[in-house]
């Protein structure tokens, strides 16, 4: 993962000490098929459970 991308979300797969996020990539949604205009309105689809078995 490039340097400097943070992820607080320490329930994530991804999710590394220091708020690091060591997915090889992400992806990033809108909620709807507008515009997102603030965070709130987009939502990442790299996140995986802590707990999900592979």
């Amino acid at each position: 993962m490039p340097h400097g991308v943070k992820c607080s979300v320490d329930s994530c797969h991804f999710w590394k000490e220091g708020n690091k996020c060591a997915a090889e990539k992400i992806q990033v949604n809108t909620y709807s098929e507008e515009r997102a205009y603030k965070s709130g309105d987009t939502g990442c689809k790299t996140f995986r459970s802590s707990s999900d078995i592979l």
